[in-house]
């Protein structure tokens, strides 16, 4: 009896070795994938390091995606959040949120200029917006004017009308 519960408890201990290990080694592997694609980012200084995320959020639209994160937008320009943080904070004085509302709303404008049969619903859609009130409100904010009378007075100038 007192064999098999020294039996018992390596068997136990055995287990729990194995699972932990693999528990390591999944953890490593999710570490290195993230430390992997901060190796592909090239080492940039910090004073180039905003207009690198600026052109690297144009180029690949990151601002799009309506519930990006700080953390997930970091992982995505492989770099840390807080440099990411620091880097807007410095260059534009605004926080990452505001930064990736200012793009979305200069995306606006030029899908407002460019395609002037498209519905401003779906260009607020499309440019990243969660909601279409929040993206009205910060088009007036921002723009003076709301995304309808934007349209109208690219609309006007284009022709030459005055209303």
């Amino acid at each position: 009896m007192y064999i098999l519960f020294i039996i018992f408890g390596i068997v136990i201990v055995i287990g729990f070795c194995l699972l932990f290990g693999m528990y390591l080694r999944d953890k490593r592997k999710t570490t290195s994938a993230s430390t992997k694609r901060r190796l592909k980012t090239p080492n940039i200084p910090s004073y180039e390091l905003s207009s690198w995320i600026d052109d690297e959020v144009a180029a690949r639209k990151l601002y799009r995606k309506p519930d990006l994160s700080v953390a997930e937008l970091a992982d995505e320009l492989g770099i840390s959040e807080r440099r990411l943080r620091h880097a807007i904070n410095n260059a534009y004085n605004k926080t990452v949120s505001e930064y990736l509302n200012d793009r979305r709303i200069q995306a606006a404008c030029q899908m407002l200029r460019k395609q002037p049969y498209k519905r401003v619903e779906d260009i607020g859609t499309d440019v990243g917006f969660a909601s279409i009130p929040a993206f009205r409100k910060l088009f007036v904010r921002t723009m003076g004017q709301t995304p309808d009378q934007y349209r109208q007075m690219i609309n006007n100038s284009k022709y030459g009308t005055t209303d």
